[in-house]
């Protein structure tokens, strides 16, 4: 029996894809300014990172990841108000960095209470986080 290989077993080379900072830069400030996405982030994002601190599960490594899924998910409010943009994978990257910084920065220092879907209502900060410290180590 003959195995036909074709191009099942040729191997790709990864694509070198560039990064538009700009685009980048100016889609973060935008989403920031974005009452939808921001609410979204608000009640969503932050209190479960806060829960994985508290729980000591938080892994800074993934924080960009979940972050990717705050683009895919605001991708219509993008489309609707902003422009039609599809970023390429280091892009994705980058913005996603970018909003795990500023969600680490935010819960370092800039929000005493978060939102709890529990209770529905704003409560300490500490009761996610189980008094532990988020360290300001950028990504």
């Amino acid at each position: 029996m003959a195995v036909l290989l074709g191009s099942i077993g040729a191997v790709r080379k990864p694509k070198n894809y560039s990064i538009d900072h700009e685009l980048v830069d100016d889609l973060f400030l935008f989403m920031q300014n974005e009452q939808s996405i921001m609410k979204s982030y608000e009640r969503s994002f932050l209190p479960n990172i806060a829960t994985k601190v508290g729980q000591g599960k938080l892994d800074k490594t993934k924080l960009p990841k979940l972050f990717e899924y705050l683009y895919k998910n605001s991708y219509p409010t993008i489309v609707k108000y902003y422009a039609k943009v599809k970023l390429n994978p280091a892009e994705r990257e980058a913005l996603a960095k970018l909003w795990a910084d500023q969600a680490i920065e935010d819960l370092s220092g800039n929000y005493d209470q978060l939102y709890s879907g529990r209770t529905n209502k704003y409560e300490p900060l500490i009761k996610f986080t189980k008094g532990k410290k988020i360290g300001t180590v950028k990504l």
